[in-house]
């Protein structure tokens, strides 16, 4: 994938995976209630910037050392990329799920009154949930957007 592909696959993932995400943390903390949808909207650009800045600066960054430490001693490029893929994949979900989850929590001013099993709660309710929503909705939207950016 070229740098431009992997910036627009990106800029998909976080605005499908945010938006989401987003939505679905505030119906499981307030139930679906207008005050919901408008603490949504209200929010919701804030988070997919968030969400696109943390992913270039942080995950990507932190993925690409995992990836880089763990393939150093691989000669077959057939295995360093399955496990690059792999690697890309689990490591970018849970450090962006814990980090999107967090900052839900944040700015709705639970975070630091939060008992740590009510947080630890959320963070593999969270985890769970963005593991559905990535493999049924944001992925496959994402890589067919991706291939109609390629055809032209």
């Amino acid at each position: 994938m070229t740098q431009k592909q992997r910036l627009f696959f990106t800029a998909e993932m976080c605005l499908g995976m945010g938006s989401i995400m987003s939505f679905l943390g505030n119906v499981m903390a307030t139930g679906f209630q207008m005050t919901t949808l408008s603490n949504f909207l209200i929010w919701w650009v804030p988070t997919i910037f968030v969400a696109f800045a943390y992913n270039l600066l942080v995950a990507s960054k932190v993925t690409n050392l995992l990836i880089k430490h763990a393939t150093q001693s691989m000669i077959s490029q057939v295995k360093i990329q399955r496990r690059t893929v792999l690697i890309r994949s689990w490591t970018m979900i849970i450090i962006m799920c814990l980090s999107m989850s967090s900052f839900g929590l944040l700015i709705s001013q639970t975070l630091l009154v939060m008992p740590i099993d009510a947080l630890i709660w959320i963070w593999g309710r969270s985890l769970i949930l963005a593991l559905m929503v990535r493999a049924v909705i944001v992925r496959p939207l994402a890589k067919k957007g991706l291939a109609l950016l390629t055809m032209n």
